[in-house]
């Protein structure tokens, strides 16, 4: 019968390597040097056997590392870049060591990285997520604590903004701003945040009253898809006077294009985007946005895993943190 990845021990390795234990630890964790040609048979093994060392274990022993992993999607993101720089706040003054990689390295495979950072005896683990499509994750199996930021995760203590919720606040403020007809541009429809922004904008103008948008006009989370999508509706005759954006580059591309038809931002038509990227705040006209909490959820993640880590569990597996909606011209006058 074929050994299960979780009945696997250190000494199946070391048996099949024809190495001591001890050799084994030092290969995963590096403390000491093993020959190269050793070592290429202690991870022959581990491949072979599948084995993953137990954080479960060591915990009992009260053995602990001191390494954090932290499995970057995409370090030149800058919403991760704000996620890590949370996650950095939060080592502060400790004395855990932060071992970060970036999925760009494994060419985008989460399992081949996840094992990469289990080999390497860390105590924990924080997933920072950007825009992924829903067929690209993973949930992830193994024996450490792992929290997932800015990406809710089956299985998983996840950190995550309220995107529902920004968008009933969107709906709000364009209400309060005299938007009586809208219309909504939003992100890729294979996106969870481009779902539930438009989730929680439609839901809130109904408890308004008002009518709902005839076409959500998903697309890419891009300056292109808006001023298409934009003028797309123009062409159809519908008549709006705000306009929900799924993201701050579909409202540079919207506003682009209802100027371009003469159409003035915001006195004809009010307009919200999402994210405040940088070139929001001095777009023509500046954009009226929501700014994610992605450094608190660094923060606020980083100290999560420290209680998975030390208790095993946490009280919660879904921790929702509030966007804040920033006021530009874009939706008043």
């Amino acid at each position: 019968m074929k050994a299960t990845r979780s009945s696997v021990t250190i000494l199946d390795v070391a048996k099949m390597a024809n190495v001591s234990p001890s050799t084994v630890t030092h290969t995963l964790n590096g403390k000491r040097p093993v020959k190269g040609e050793t070592k290429e048979r202690v991870k022959e093994a581990i491949d072979k056997l599948g084995y993953v060392p137990s954080w479960n274990a060591s915990r009992l022993k009260g053995r602990y590392s001191g390494v954090i992993g932290c499995l970057a999607t995409d370090i030149s993101e800058t919403f991760v870049n704000q996620i890590v720089r949370g996650i950095e706040q939060g080592l502060a003054g400790g004395t855990e060591t932060l071992l970060f990689v970036s999925l760009v390295e494994f060419a985008d495979d989460y399992e081949a990285a996840f094992r990469f950072l289990q080999s390497h005896d860390i105590d924990g683990l924080l997933i920072c997520h950007h825009i992924i499509p829903e067929e690209k994750l993973v949930h992830l199996k193994g024996n450490i604590p792992v929290v997932s930021l800015n990406m809710d995760l089956e299985d998983t203590v996840s950190v995550i903004a309220d995107s529902e919720g920004g968008g009933a606040l969107a709906a709000d403020h364009l209400y309060s701003a005299g938007m009586r007809k809208p219309a909504v541009i939003c992100g890729p429809e294979n996106r969870v945040s481009a779902r539930t922004r438009y989730k929680g904008f439609c839901d809130r103008l109904k408890a308004l009253s008002i009518p709902l948008p005839a076409d959500p006009c998903f697309g890419g989370y891009d300056a292109d898809h808006g001023y298409e999508a934009c003028n797309e509706l123009l062409s159809k005759g519908t008549h709006f006077d705000g306009l929900f954006a799924g993201n701050d580059y579909i409202a540079a591309g919207a506003i682009t294009a209802l100027q371009e038809h003469g159409i003035r931002v915001p006195e004809d038509v009010k307009v919200v985007g999402f994210d405040n990227r940088d070139f929001s705040s001095f777009w023509n006209p500046p954009i009226t946005t929501f700014q994610q909490p992605l450094g608190e959820m660094g923060l606020i993640g980083m100290g999560i895993l420290r209680n998975l880590i030390a208790n095993g569990s946490v009280g919660e597996k879904r921790y929702v943190l509030e966007p804040k909606l920033i006021m530009r011209k874009s939706s008043r006058r």
